[in-house]
This record gives structure tokens, C-alpha cells and sequence, in this order.
């Protein structure tokens, strides 16, 4: 059950979701909304007492989010982006100019037949990189009330369904999250099958590991070898393809060494040789 709530003093409003865990937890949603979970059995006091407690850690998350400017993953309008290698203009579409939409609604994505007249296409990484690329993916038309983003050859077009300047944020936001995961799918797909070749090619064995993309603030990727499970950050879309490769390449040692240990650089340096001038270079680009 979630409700929003806001404390007595008005300081600070708060999204209150009810459910079975043990201990409550806070965090401040990089859309800027403070998420408070908790037991049905606590009572409302003793949780206003602990975003109390935690007043200064909201106070500093909420400052940090309005210094940056908004969500990384969300573009400006109007500006030039690099994604998957190549260059695109995010521009608002203006009425009746395109007639087929990825669309990204506020609770999920629908598809139908309609397919994209252009694909994204990116360059390749430095060691026979995955093509960034948006495959013949189905879209579906758009309406009045879409949120959507469409590729038109070097253009990423946005459509709102209000006046543009007065868009949802949590909807804008959450249409450019589900549209990176959309076009990343195939993109780091094709990664994957590339470095798992890569590493037999240098005499390792590894699994050919279960996929899975999301944003994520503070780490590019994840493996859990027990699992077989790699996630990527969706970040390591908006830049060269040679990042996202390196990333995937440091995942995929981890089935061979759990730690950072010199056999795991070892690993690194066999697959990968430049890989300590890649990640110098992706530190720049990203800092």
C-alpha cells in the first residue's frame, strides 16, 4: 500500500509504502521523491520520527539533485548527445511531423507492427566493438496523451502530450529511463555474445550469462557468477561504445576471479590489453 503523506510541520512531503519488512528504510528517488517503507505494524509516529532523525540526509540528497540539474539520463532539448557512438539531436516534435512512436507511457511500453524507419547505428568499439544499433523494433502510433521519444535518422524526437513547458517530470523522466532500456536490449545483446567470444578465444571458459540493464548511480556493472547474472548501467549508453565494452569485458572476469586480485587483471589484460587506457579515458568522459 503506498500513500503520500507530509509531515506535521510541512517540511518535508514523503511517498509511505506499507509492507512486509523488517526495518524501515528512506531514500530519496533520483527524481527527487522521498520513499519511506515500513511495517503496517509502525506506527505513523515512530516513522515521522525517523524521517526526523533523517532530515539531513534528505535535505542533502534533494540539494545534490537541484545542483546537477535534473536526471543524468534525461537530456535537455535542443542539445547534441552521444549515444552508442554516434551523435543525435534531442529536438520536440512540433504537431503531425512523424507518425510512428516508441511509445514509453507512465506504467509501461505497448508495441504493434509499426516499425522504425530509422534505426540508431553507432560506431564500433576499438576491439571489433557491438554496434550500438536500435534493431527493426515495433513501435506504436502516437496519440494526445503519449510521452514518447522516436528515432528520425540523427534525431532523437520528444513528444509531450502538453504544452512543453509544462511537462510531468516524473513522466519525462520515466519515458527517456524506459527508452534507453528499449534501444540497450539489443545493443548489449550482441555485446555479450562478443566478449563471451573473446574470452574463449583466449583460452577461458565462461557462461553465457543472463543480461539485464538498469540505471544505476553508483556502479557501471554487476556480475553474480553464482547466478550468472550481468547487469549493465544504462549510462554506458550515452558515450563511445569502447566504455560499455571494457565494462562488460570486467564483468565477464569476474567468472574467472571473484576478487580484484592480479589474476583477475591478468584476465583483464588477456581479453582486453588496453583496457587500463579505456578506463582512463571512460573516467574522463563521465567525470
Amino acid at each position: 500500500m503506498k500513500e503520500l503523506r507530509t509531515l506535521p510541520d510541512g517540511s518535508i512531503t514523503y511517498e509511505l509504502h506499507r509492507k512486509r519488512v523488517k526495518n524501515m528504510n528512506l531514500r530519496v528517488t533520483t527524481s527527487g521523491v522521498v520513499r519511506v517503507s515500513a511495517s503496517p505494524r509502525v506506527p505513523l509516529g515512530m516513522i515521522e520520527e525517523f524521517i526526523c532523525r533523517h532530515r539531513a540526509f534528505i535535505e542533502k540528497a534533494l540539494q545534490n539533485r537541484k545542483d546537477r540539474g535534473g536526471h543524468l539520463m534525461v537530456p535537455d532539448l535542443d542539445t547534441e548527445i552521444i549515444v552508442m557512438g554516434k551523435m543525435y539531436r534531442v529536438v520536440l516534435e512540433k504537431p503531425h511531423t512523424v507518425s510512428a512512436y516508441l511509445e514509453t507511457s507512465s506504467q509501461d511500453s505497448q508495441l504493434s507492427d509499426t516499425q522504425s524507419d530509422s534505426p540508431l547505428k553507432g560506431s564500433s568499439s576499438k576491439r571489433k566493438g557491438a554496434q550500438g544499433s536500435l534493431s527493426q523494433r515495433k513501435l506504436s502510433r502516437g496519440n494526445a496523451s503519449t510521452y514518447a521519444v522516436t528515432v528520425v535518422d540523427d534525431i532523437l524526437l520528444v513528444r509531450y502530450p502538453s504544452a512543453p513547458d509544462a511537462p510531468d517530470s516524473s513522466k519525462v523522466e520515466r519515458m527517456w529511463l524506459n527508452f534507453w532500456k528499449t534501444i540497450g536490449q539489443d545493443f548489449m545483446k550482441t555485446l555479450t555474445q562478443q566478449v563471451h567470444d573473446e574470452f574463449r578465444q583466449a583460452g577461458y571458459t565462461v557462461p553465457t550469462p543472463t543480461l539485464r540493464l538498469r540505471y544505476m548511480t553508483s556502479r557501471w556493472g554487476s556480475c553474480m557468477p553464482v547466478k550468472e547474472v550481468i547487469t549493465m548501467n544504462t549510462r554506458l549508453l550515452l558515450g563511445p561504445t569502447e566504455f560499455a565494452h571494457y565494462v562488460m569485458v570486467h564483468e565477464f572476469a569476474h567468472f574467472i576471479e571473484a576478487n580484484h586480485s592480479s589474476r583477475f587483471y591478468k584476465v583483464m589484460s588477456d581479453v582486453l590489453p588496453n583496457w587500463k587506457q579505456v578506463k582512463a579515458e571512460m573516467k574522463a568522459y563521465y567525470t
